[in-house]
């Protein structure tokens, strides 16, 4: 009976929580911890609040997926299965987390799309370790996911309650308790085109001791992906491109500007070397052969071609990297009176990802005499009298560069929590977090030592390097007319394979707070929290000296090696201001302020407000307000400008003058950089631009004010529904944010004058030429987001439809959002000068996720639809759909079904199929960017797996 009255009690909760309801739940609630007596429940705590209520009501929109919604999605990746949530971007996904040095295998969460660091992820309401050096994103790949209760997400500023980072909102795992019994799981998955085998096992146990006073749980689990590379995929084999259009007449023309091509290549480089030589331009064969470069079928004026032997961009595309997760997770509790308890968890993750990505390239001379060179043309160009000669190559047969990263995170939490004369609850932990992670860089080029083995000689019948220093110290001579010609010892000398970084963070926080019943009032109990937190972070990245001195092919990178500790207090309340009125069942008003001193930036506050309105049970409203900080992080403040290079064309180009937002105004900030009418840039679809880029230690908090409105409705004539509808409203002032080298360059000359922070930014020579830029974190900005969320759940049985005698019963859920703006603002005090964001590709209109769930006995069938709208593939806010082509990706929708049956209670077995149309990337996209990445890159998957429990 007492089973009964709980699941009751849990389903009430439910149905009337404000934003708690399951994304596409099962019956579940949405407290921290509840306890049963006499068949009531008591107080609770739900994510978003320290203050403990007797329901799971709040006035901040929460949504919550339990364990068995998560395992709807048939991945073992669970950043990969939130990131498909609409509220998250896939900025950090599987298949694009090698888009930077050093970030394999990461997978970070990014609420709105306003960047991972204002994303606060929680472990049971507590702070957990990074993985992204000198940020605060943690790898959700270190969340022990076989001991996961749910998952709360808020959306909405935060920091009033969980301090900084929490400016989007807060992602809350939570773990079960008292689990008790043990539980194997094996999992399998394989994809049709091949690529991204993947399997996991895992154990899971708990036991319960001293007559349930205590418990023990933990779970061990391993998981492995194989890797996926462009050669795999269909999308990616057939070399999609886009060039000029030759039929182009202009920005406002209607002719799209931008052609797209199948076998798309560069004339500039290939693989087999483009010799420019007076004799004309040279590539060989396989057998080192010289012949003339042949020119594709269609070509534009930049020199791209469809078809010839420029280079293929496919071998750098990696759809997924190889991955390896060992998670180790324990945690107990001891009750050591029956008001006080000691709880105690230890956490330990080794997380493996290996990527690989483009090869080196180089333009380098060589001598006419080069023993390796073709012959005849080594004899031409000694008739014509010519020395030496210039070769732009690929080298993509010396080993596409990788990074191997290994990362090890501990995380260990100790308190103690408790009730105070029943009417007050306390609790106090110490959380301390460390990370470590060596990346190491393959195929990394050495530059001074392929200098020497290009300069090749024959002495005595014998090709060698030139330098006798170097052949005494292993020179091998390298042979790259003509592509796989080199010899395995002349790589070898020339590719370093040891070369990498060693990164290391700490966490350690101190907090504690105390929740109860302060004053009756006329509707009930004020009820308050008040609560500190010490915090210190510490983080430092350092580089194998050849790295730092720039003396290989990557970027010359500089250490980092900041900390800082943040002193914070904290007090939140809840007033009944009416009830058991006509329309007004019950009106809450609840609030918070956060004070905190950073040694870094000083003292901060955050603050929130918010309104509860019961109208009557099948109705609710609510409604916050808040103001949330973000202090800068260890990288934005302490990163010294490192070299970088930046792919840009020069806005004062003539040719790029009218495609300008204002073309006039353009060529007049062009020209007060004393660049004539007629300029022509040398980087323009040519190489990359150095420079420079890194942190500012003059960086303050960022401030973000958010609301929400919405409403939650379980109507009484159909029982089991529940709909939740809300608006929300974030603008982050003096964001911190770092400028990419076009958009630095485009920002100088197109705003109202050359006085701007860009400016300062780049030099240029005395013609005019750019010479280099610098990119580093500035207080410049403002972000804005501006959307409805959605989420509609409804179960019941289908025998009550159908007025027979039981056929199963069904759940339906729909969960979405519809974005109504997403802007940036480079300038913040300059409103007209706005990037639109909403629409453009990463950033849909609408997104919505879909499940249907029948369940008949041991049996469940679940059928999912995740729908992603049309978005642009061109700059909305030019207003210009022809500079691309084709403009839109157009609309996505994948579907995936999966199977359950429970054998005797025990043994489950699952399987099922995602992406069942095995559809690609939209719009010629690799899925592997940072706005593409939502798209799947694996295709059709089949699944299957198993659990034992006993």
């Amino acid at each position: 009976m007492k089973g009964n009255l709980l699941s009751m009690a849990i389903r009430g909760a439910i149905l009337a929580a404000v934003g708690v309801t399951p994304a596409f739940a099962q019956e579940s609630s949405s407290d921290d911890s509840q306890k049963v007596s006499d068949g009531t429940i008591e107080q609770i705590t739900v994510t978003g609040s320290r203050i403990t209520r007797p329901n799971a009501v709040s006035p901040t929109p929460v949504t919550s997926l339990t364990s068995e919604d998560i395992n709807l999605g048939g991945d073992v990746n669970l950043g990969d299965v939130l990131n498909d949530l609409p509220a998250l971007r896939s900025t950090f996904s599987g298949n694009n987390s090698g888009r930077f040095i050093g970030t394999v295998g990461l997978n970070l969460l990014d609420l709105r799309g306003m960047g991972t660091s204002r994303t606060l992820v929680l472990q049971d309401g507590r702070r957990h370790i990074a993985s992204s050096i000198g940020t605060s994103a943690v790898d959700v790949n270190t969340i022990p996911e076989d001991l996961l209760e749910r998952v709360d997400v808020i959306t909405g500023g935060a920091s009033a309650i969980y301090g900084a980072d929490a400016v989007t909102g807060v992602v809350n795992f939570v773990m079960k308790d008292d689990f008790e019994g043990v539980k194997i799981s094996a999992y399998g998955s394989d994809t049709d085109n091949g690529g991204a085998e993947t399997t996991e096992m895992s154990i899971t146990f708990g036991q319960n001791f001293f007559d349930g006073r205590a418990n023990i749980a933990g779970s061990i689990q391993t998981s492995s992906r194989d890797d996926v590379y462009g050669y795999d995929r269909e999308w990616i084999t057939k070399g999609y491109g886009t060039l000029r259009n030759p039929e182009n007449t202009g920005p406002e023309d209607g002719i799209p500007d931008r052609i797209v091509v199948e076998n798309y290549t560069l004339p500039v480089l290939s693989e087999a070397g483009f010799a420019y030589t007076p004799l004309g331009l040279i590539t060989f064969d396989e057998d080192g052969t010289a012949r003339p470069v042949e020119y594709g079928s269609i070509c534009d004026s930049s020199g791209r071609c469809s078809g010839g032997d420029g280079y293929r961009w496919i071998g750098q595309y990696q759809m997924y990297p190889r991955t390896e997760n060992t998670n180790v997770f324990v945690k107990g509790r001891y009750d050591l009176t029956d008001s006080m308890q000691l709880f105690a968890e230890a956490k330990y993750v080794n997380n493996e990802a290996e990527s690989f990505g483009q090869a080196s390239f180089s333009y380098d001379g060589y001598s006419s005499t080069n023993p390796f060179l073709d012959d005849s043309l080594s004899q031409a160009l000694v008739d014509a009298g010519i020395g030496g000669f210039g070769m732009y190559r690929m080298h993509s047969d010396l080993g596409y560069r990788g990074n191997l990263a290994d990362r090890e995170t501990q995380r260990y939490v100790l308190g103690v929590k408790g009730d105070i004369d029943g009417n007050w609850n306390y609790e106090t932990s110490l959380v301390w977090g460390e990370y470590d992670g060596n990346v190491r860089y393959l195929n990394n080029r050495h530059n001074a030592r392929f200098a020497e083995a290009i300069n090749a000689v024959e002495i005595d019948g014998e090709i060698v390097c030139a330098d006798a220093e170097a052949r005494a110290n292993g020179c091998q001579p390298l042979d790259l007319f003509g592509e796989g010609r080199a010899s395995q010892e002349a790589i070898d000398y020339v590719m370093l394979q040891n070369t990498g970084s060693y990164e290391n963070m700490t966490q350690m926080v101190a907090s504690g707070f105390v929740s109860g019943d302060l004053i009756n009032l006329p509707a009930g109990p004020l009820s308050v929290a008040g609560g500190f937190e010490y915090r210190e972070e510490t983080s430092s990245v350092d580089y194998d000296q050849i790295i730092k001195d720039g003396a290989t092919f990557m970027n010359a990178l500089a250490p980092t090696d900041g900390e800082y500790d943040v002193s914070e207090v904290y007090v939140e309340a809840s007033a009944p201001l009416l009830g058991g009125l006509p329309g007004v069942q019950s009106l809450t008003f609840d609030t918070a302020y956060r004070a905190s001193d950073y040694s870094t930036i000083g003292s901060t506050g955050a603050w929130k407000a918010g309104l509860d309105w019961t109208v009557y049970d099948d109705l609710r409203f609510r409604a916050t307000a808040s103001e949330a900080v973000r202090a800068p992080n260890i990288d934005e403040l302490f990163a010294p400008l490192g070299q970088n290079f930046f792919n840009v064309d020069d806005p004062c180009d003539a040719d790029e003058i009218p495609y300008a937002p204002d073309p006039a105004l353009r060529a007049a900030n062009c020209a007060a950089l004393g660049l004539a009418a007629d300029y022509q840039s040398p980087w323009n679809e040519g190489p990359t631009l150095p420079g420079f880029s890194g942190g500012n230690e003059n960086l303050q908090e960022e401030t973000a004010t958010t609301f929400t409105y919405g409403l939650v409705f379980t109507p009484g004539f159909a029982e089991g529904l529940t709909l939740t509808v809300d608006y929300w409203d974030i603008e982050i002032e003096d964001a911190i944010s770092y400028y990419g080298g076009q958009t630095i360059l485009d920002k100088c000359v197109d705003g109202s004058s050359i006085n701007n922070a860009f400016c300062g930014n780049i030099e240029r020579d005395a013609n005019g030429d750019l010479v280099s830029l610098t990119s580093s974190a500035l207080n410049a900005s403002a972000l804005t987001a501006r959307g409805i969320d959605y989420e509609v759940r409804y179960q019941f049985a289908l025998a009550d439809v159908f007025n027979s005698d039981d056929l199963g019963s069904l759940t339906l859920s729909l969960l979405g959002t519809h974005l109504l703006e997403r802007n940036d603002y480079s300038f913040q005090d300059d409103p007209s000068d706005v990037d639109q964001i909403d629409g453009e590709l990463g950033d849909p209109t609408d997104t919505f996720i879909s499940n249907v769930t029948y369940r008949y006995g041991n049996l469940s069938v679940n059928w999912r639809h995740q729908y992603i709208d049309s978005m642009a593939l061109f700059s909305i806010g030019d207003a210009r759909p022809e500079s691309a082509a084709p403009p839109y990706t157009g609309k996505v929708g994948y579907n995936s079904l999966q199977s359950r049956y429970l054998f005797q209670d025990s043994i489950e077995v699952f399987g099922g199929v995602n992406n069942i149309e095995d559809k690609a990337p939209p719009a010629y996209l690799t899925g592997t960017g940072g706005g593409s990445g939502m798209y799947d890159t694996l295709g059709r998957t089949f699944y299957l797996g198993a659990n034992y429990t006993f």
